[in-house]
């Protein structure tokens, strides 16, 4: 089962700090499938907030880029 976790790689997480690394038993599994869904709803609920709430967003975490507008 760890191996369809989207974030397990080689028995070790990649998205956890090292100390806590161990895939056995994580509250945080999902599959790939899970975390590309969550992933696409978050840029929708982005995409709906104002105008200076979207480039303040896209300056802190997405290097000035907007994901959420790509394909539209």
């Amino acid at each position: 089962m760890l191996d369809n976790c989207f974030a397990c790689r080689g028995g070790e997480c990649i998205t956890l700090k090292p100390e806590a690394a161990s895939c056995e038993g994580c509250r945080f599994f999902k599959t790939e499938a899970k975390a590309q869904a969550d992933q696409a709803h978050a840029l929708k609920l982005v995409a709906a907030k104002p105008e200076w709430e979207q480039s303040y967003l896209s300056a802190t975490y997405y290097d000035g880029k907007m994901p959420w507008r790509e394909g539209a």
